[in-house]
């Protein structure tokens, strides 16, 4: 029973963080500063230690671009399933109150939105029945 809650309370937060970040890329879509900038670096990511040393690879994209005081500014994100090579021309949107909060998205790539919805979606989904199955087998439902 406490492995089902806990199933569906990692869940829960994950999908949490995915339809946050989707947030911020909203607002910095709607709101956000716009620049001219370039993926600065492009490498395959090594993630998860299995008992092999590593599970598995993900594409890492740093981009950057300057504000207009001249400061250059790298953020990471993720533009999607064809990403862009390096020194490849991006649109930037930022917050100029924290320029490192950046996204790609907008004008055509929006990776950066459907990345952290293809996540969302189903562990969102999966909370959502574990929790019920749990509170109707609880009696709460």
């Amino acid at each position: 029973m406490e492995a089902v809650f806990l199933i569906a309370g990692t869940a829960a937060a994950v999908c949490l963080l995915c339809l946050r970040r989707i947030v911020v890329v909203l607002w910095l879509v709607a709101r956000g500063e716009r620049a001219r900038g370039w993926c600065a670096r492009r490498r395959m990511a090594a993630w998860g230690a299995g008992t092999d040393g590593v599970r598995g690879h993900r594409p890492e994209f740093v981009f950057a671009f300057r504000t207009p005081d001249g400061d250059t500014v790298e953020f990471r994100d993720r533009p999607g399933a064809l990403g862009y090579e390096e020194g490849a021309p991006v649109g930037v949107r930022y917050d100029p109150a924290r320029p490192r909060r950046a996204t790609v998205a907008g004008g055509g790539t929006w990776g950066p939105l459907y990345v952290p919805a293809l996540v969302a979606a189903p562990t969102g989904f999966l909370a959502v029945v574990l929790l019920r199955a749990l509170a109707l087998h609880n009696g709460l439902g």
